[in-house]
């Protein structure tokens, strides 16, 4: 199944080849958990960000815990800084 990702700021430099400008489709296997799906996004760990799930923050204790449906959506964005 397809699951449709967009990566904001700096993490759109991890998106897999052939993305477009910041979103690309992944495949991953039906039953498949969030984390597994970003695990195929080689984001580095020191690399912190945040996870939006068809516009709601998921927090990275339940990475674990969501199954991914097929068409869902995954945001991620990085810290936002400002002055």
């Amino acid at each position: 199944m397809d699951v449709s990702v967009t990566l904001f700021g700096g993490l759109r430099h991890f998106l897999p080849a052939g993305s477009s400008f910041n979103k690309c489709k992944i495949e991953i296997d039906e039953g498949s958990t969030l984390a597994a799906l970003l695990q195929k996004i080689p984001v580095p760990s020191d690399k912190p960000y945040m996870v939006i799930l068809n516009d709601e923050k998921i927090a990275s204790v339940k990475f674990d815990e969501i199954t991914i449906r097929d068409e869902d959506e995954v945001v991620l964005l990085p810290p936002i800084k400002g002055g």
